[in-house]
């Protein structure tokens, strides 16, 4: 693997907006493996990457903001090479504690420097991993993804849908016949009350995109939300051309469709000569 990696990769910058200001301080607490038990993959996930198996299968892979290792089950087999990074110690901790056979290495999105121009065939952002980068640096993500990028290399990613009808919503009760599962939705509600009155101050609303506290973390992290035509735009600014977009259930999306029941979009992208 060492055609693929340039030199070691710098742990994350430090927080330099209120994104990642409050952001930083969730993805580093203790325990917040927790909220990443799942070991399946979406229905989105699971369609692009079934449609466009041959962009990573026996190619060299870049996944990022790993996590725990859900995508890694089911790309890392696959590749020829599989490189995994993550800006959480504790992501990093898990994935080197259960995957030691696996390359994974700290690093922000907005600095794969340690990796060489055209390093891989497929880049995968799954988690709607890029919404946690402030808007004055998604492109330059994008940028980044480009450049380690082959020709003609794929780039799939998801992230959070400006259009969702229920994109502006704050915390709601959920009910359940179990009196034990209604008392853990009951305080749930409650801590994702407090920490919406928190976060939401730092809330920023476009008409093309936003950045939202939603129901990730109980209302306590800050996501990116876009629609899709600036989503578009951006990655067609930065050398990007879309091939395929998915909504939340796997359906695959035309232009005119409508997506405003999908709070996300899983976008494939190849990387232009």
């Amino acid at each position: 693997m060492q055609h693929l990696i340039a030199h070691e990769v710098k742990a994350a910058s430090t927080p330099r907006s209120d994104q990642d200001r409050v952001n930083s301080r969730i993805y580093n607490a203790s325990g917040v493996t927790r909220y990443y038990r799942s070991a399946q993959l979406d229905h989105a996930e699971t369609m692009a990457l079934l449609r466009h198996q041959p962009a990573f299968a026996g190619r060299d892979v870049l996944d990022l903001g790993v996590g725990t290792g859900r995508t890694t089950r089911f790309l890392a087999p696959l590749a020829r090479t599989y490189v995994a990074i993550d800006s959480s110690p504790r992501m990093i901790e898990h994935m080197r504690r259960w995957f030691p056979d696996v390359a994974v290495r700290p690093a922000d999105l907005r600095d794969l420097s340690a990796f060489s121009d055209g390093a891989f065939d497929f880049v995968f952002g799954a988690c709607n991993v890029i919404d946690g980068v402030p808007h004055a640096d998604r492109l330059r993500v994008l940028a980044e993804v480009h450049r380690v990028l082959r020709p003609a290399g794929v780039f799939a990613f998801s992230s959070h849908n400006r259009g969702f009808r229920r994109a502006l919503s704050g915390p709601s009760l959920h009910w359940s016949m179990n009196p034990g599962t209604q008392i853990l939705h009951g305080l749930r509600f409650v801590r994702s009350l407090v920490n919406h009155a928190r976060v939401k101050r730092l809330r920023r609303i476009e008409q093309s995109y936003a950045v939202l506290n939603d129901e990730g973390h109980d209302y306590a992290a800050l996501h990116y939300y876009i629609n899709r035509d600036t989503q578009e735009r951006q990655l067609a600014q930065t050398g990007f051309r879309v091939m395929d977009e998915f909504d939340a259930a796997g359906r695959l999306l035309r232009d005119d469709d409508d997506d405003s029941e999908s709070p996300m979009v899983l976008y494939v992208a190849a990387r232009e000569p």
